[in-house]
């Protein structure tokens, strides 16, 4: 039996530089909770790409793909607040940035090739951070106007993964892990001990 995790492209914000940014994201969370079950700190993010069960062929072949990329580093500025009805989430926006875009491109595109996945089974991207799950209908008409608005949260986008989301062991939840990470490139030269290390070109394991 072929062995297959639930993959998924994405930035996360835990870097250094991100520590205030990612704190003001965590503080809105924490002050909307009354309206449903908060997201782990440890699991913000905004998705890039979600590719569903992945095999480990599959997984190698989308690590050399990224690896690759050629993409420089950028910064976002988080936005309003929205909400997906389906799945009953409520998620803190981003400004629009062409680099993002570009990136998220990129990789949706080589994830389709890679995969064999039609292009219109690929949704519209849409960046956000899930904040929480389980909101009722109508909850951001029920909160107050200085939180409908968001935060403007500046947040720098040093490098991408490849996460692997899976049930929590406490069986609550879920938990994301980063199985690879690639550096974007930067203008300025930042100490080594702030960006992720390189992704081996010859062993993409699981």
């Amino acid at each position: 039996m072929n062995r297959t995790r639930r993959l998924f492209f994405a930035l996360d914000f835990s870097t250094p530089d991100n520590a205030q940014a990612k704190a003001e994201i965590v503080t809105l969370k924490q002050a909307l909770s009354p309206f449903g079950h908060p997201v782990p700190d440890d699991n913000l993010h905004l998705t890039l790409a979600f590719l569903g069960n992945v095999s480990q062929q599959d997984y190698v072949a989308l690590c050399r793909a990224a690896d690759k990329i050629d993409a420089s580093a950028f910064s976002l500025r988080t936005a309003s607040l929205g909400y997906f009805n389906k799945p009953q989430i409520l998620w803190l926006g981003i400004h629009p940035s062409v680099e993002l875009q570009r990136l998220a491109k990129t990789i949706n595109t080589l994830s389709q090739a890679e995969l064999n996945i039609d292009k219109g089974d690929t949704p519209n991207f849409l960046p956000h951070i899930s904040l929480l799950r389980q909101v009722e209908p109508g909850a951001i008409d029920k909160m107050k106007d200085e939180y409908k608005e968001g935060i403007s949260s500046l947040l720098t986008v040093q490098r991408f993964g490849l996460y692997a989301s899976a049930p929590h062991p406490t069986r609550k939840g879920v938990q994301y892990t980063c199985l690879n990470a690639w550096a974007l490139r930067i203008a300025t030269p930042n100490p080594l001990s702030e960006l992720p290390p390189s992704s081996p070109k010859d062993d993409h394991e699981f």
